[in-house]
């Protein structure tokens, strides 16, 4: 169990984790838009907000920090009551948007990759979730960060994009960033590799591995 001192500084960590990520989406897209126009036309409304409740996620992921670095806990709980429906309608239409890629542009490598996301990020949210409920705190944060990392992945493609290298090389980002990322986190709060955070990044980084191996069947 951390000091009260030293759940604060945890949390202020997140909170500066979860602004980097909105800010680097924020500029990833951005850069995208601005260096290849012609995907602008793909800006249809459920894509507009397939981005919209994704940057609220990415906000709300760093708001919940600063609540609870501000013991604001009440809100904080009340926040993450609802944002249920907002993970509803990121998963929802992430979905959509993906079947379509698949099958108007027929890159459903695409569509794998987002599926792989949803499927890392749904049972973390929900593992959060539970730990909240039973009051453990620190697997509760690990939970949503390593659940956010895994929503990552079009974020990183859009700089691989811009600079000019091949698609996959955003998958061979991912793997480091979150395993990196997930244990500075860890070593930085508690000094050590607890076993729910253990068990959490191996699920992440076996959904990886399965991920690429089923695009090296179907694609390679």
């Amino acid at each position: 169990m951390l000091e009260p001192r030293d759940q604060i500084a945890a949390n202020i960590r997140l909170r500066r984790i979860g602004n980097g990520l909105l800010l680097f989406t924020v500029l990833a897209f951005g850069a995208k838009a601005l260096i290849h126009t012609e995907v602008q036309a793909r800006y249809t409304p459920i894509v507009i907000f397939h981005a919209a409740v994704m940057l609220a996620w990415l906000a709300l992921f760093a708001n919940q920090a600063s609540l609870a670095a501000w013991k604001r806990f009440s809100v904080h709980k009340a926040l993450g009551r609802a944002s249920i429906i907002l993970v509803a309608a990121m998963v929802v239409s992430g979905v959509i948007i993906s079947w379509n890629i698949g099958q108007e542009l027929g890159r459903f490598e695409v569509t794998i990759v987002n599926v792989a996301a949803f499927v890392t990020f749904v049972p973390l949210y929900v593992a959060g979730i539970h730990f909240a409920r039973q009051r453990r705190i620190h697997p509760h944060r690990q939970a949503m960060l390593i659940g956010t990392l895994a929503l990552m992945t079009p974020a990183y493609a859009r700089v691989i994009q811009v600079i000019g290298l091949p698609d996959p090389v955003a998958i061979a980002v991912q793997l480091p960033i979150t395993v990196l990322m997930t244990l500075s986190y860890e070593w930085l709060t508690m000094r050590r590799l607890t076993r729910e955070v253990r068990d959490m990044l191996i699920y992440s980084v076996a959904v990886i591995v399965v991920m690429v191996a089923v695009l090296a069947v179907f694609f390679v």
